[in-house]
């Protein structure tokens, strides 16, 4: 009989054959524990560059308040609606001088406002080479006069709203502009649209509602809508040396310029306009959508120091300068994907709200700026007549009286 040894059992310890030996457990604890203090850094980060972001930490301020009309995007909303079947509605139909009157009147009215952005187009001022047509200047104009409401009054090539470029077709006859191109840099362009900013200013100087100019519309932000074309520095300060040579009462000189985020600063851009203007314009959206991983969620822009701008840093190199600063684009309308004919109270925008609009006033007012004009007066109307919903009207109604709360 032989003696086997006894048999031995595969197991060493008493753990079970899914537990990992000390030395494995002890690494997963550390690289959980590093992950989740990474994490609680991060926060703390975070929460650390929220509260110390100028919009918590800069005083509230009153700014002049006011808004901004464009009776295109008026037709667009109101007259060329395909939700209701509605096509476009052409320039040179009889009777859209006093249209576009009529609704600006309306506004005016129903809102107080007494500060009104406009501007000139030049495909509607000059639709033919030589031929001005003010009429619809005049009107406007007049309607603001009408209301004791002052202008701010923008020329040059680029104008409120998309496509922002409306250059008339014969403008474009013999001129090339590629893509990304400084169309400014084409001498024949050049010379047709500073002869209609001459033409402009000389009709429009003499008149008292007129209480300020803009030199173009953010000219130096390349547009999406129009093959991200951009105007020079050098045609610009020769529109802004045309104000100044043709207005008596050298009423101050805007140029416009947009931030969204931290990588387009346009720092350099920012010490043109502090060098050949009397107020630096900026635009201000503080609620965009973005998309992340699949993901739709809203944004409020200006809280997310440091990746975004610091507004009020703008405002105090201006005024160190010795420049007013003004918000001239402040969002007080959704930022939408799809159509803005289908916002309505039962299909809200998720970047819009009455609470958010009041938190947009509330960034432009810790900004320091001297001026905001509300951006979306023309939509406040559009949801009225089309939904019957004055929500936004009433609303901006107060903000632009000063009632906050």
């Amino acid at each position: 009989m032989s003696l086997a040894a006894p048999e031995q059992s595969p197991v060493a310890d008493e753990r079970t054959p899914f537990e990992p030996p000390p030395a494995r457990r002890g690494l997963a604890i550390t690289v959980v524990a590093g992950a989740f203090g990474c994490i609680v850094v991060l926060a703390g980060l975070a929460f650390a560059f929220n509260r110390l972001a100028w919009p918590q930490t800069e005083p509230l301020g009153s700014p002049v308040m006011g808004i901004n009309y464009s009776c295109d995007y008026a037709e667009y909303l109101l007259l060329e609606d395909p939700t209701r079947g509605l096509g476009w509605a052409e320039d040179d139909r009889p009777g859209r001088v006093q249209w576009c009157a009529g609704t600006f009147a309306t506004l005016l009215r129903d809102t107080g406002a007494a500060h009104v952005r406009i501007s000139v187009y030049w495909d509607e001022v000059e639709p033919r080479e030589g031929e001005f047509d003010f009429a619809l200047l005049d009107a406007l104009i007049e309607t603001a006069a009408a209301h004791d409401a002052k202008v701010f009054l923008t020329v040059g090539i680029k104008a409120q709203r998309h496509p922002e470029y409306y250059i008339p077709g014969w403008a474009l006859d013999d001129v090339h502009m590629p893509h990304g191109a400084v169309v400014t840099d084409d001498p024949l362009l050049r010379e047709r649209a500073l002869r209609m900013v001459e033409a402009v200013l000389r009709h429009a100087a003499p008149s008292p509602v007129v209480e300020a100019w803009g030199a173009d519309n953010e000219p130096f932000v390349p547009s999406q809508r129009a093959s991200m074309w951009r105007l020079g520095r050098d045609f610009v300060q020769e529109e802004v040396g045309l104000v100044r040579a043709l207005d008596p009462q050298q009423r101050p000189v805007v140029i416009t310029q947009a931030q969204h985020h931290l990588w387009d600063s346009y720092r350099r851009e920012r010490e043109w306009i502090l060098e050949d203007a009397d107020v630096l314009g900026m635009s201000l959206y503080p609620f965009r959508n973005y998309s992340v991983l699949g993901v739709d969620m809203v944004v409020p822009i200006p809280e997310l120091a440091p990746v975004h701008p610091n507004y009020a840093a703008h405002r105090k190199e201006a005024h160190e300068r010795g420049r007013e600063y003004w918000i001239t684009e402040l969002q007080a309308e959704p930022w939408a994907d799809f159509d803005m004919h289908l916002i309505s109270p039962g299909r809200p925008s998720p970047n819009l709200s009455p609470e958010k609009l009041r938190k947009s006033v509330e960034y432009a007012r810790r900004t320091g700026a001297d001026r905001a004009y509300l951006w979306g007066a023309e939509w406040w109307l559009f949801q009225r007549e089309r939904y019957g919903d004055a929500t936004w009207m009433d609303l901006g109604a107060r903000l632009l009286a000063g009632e906050y709360d």
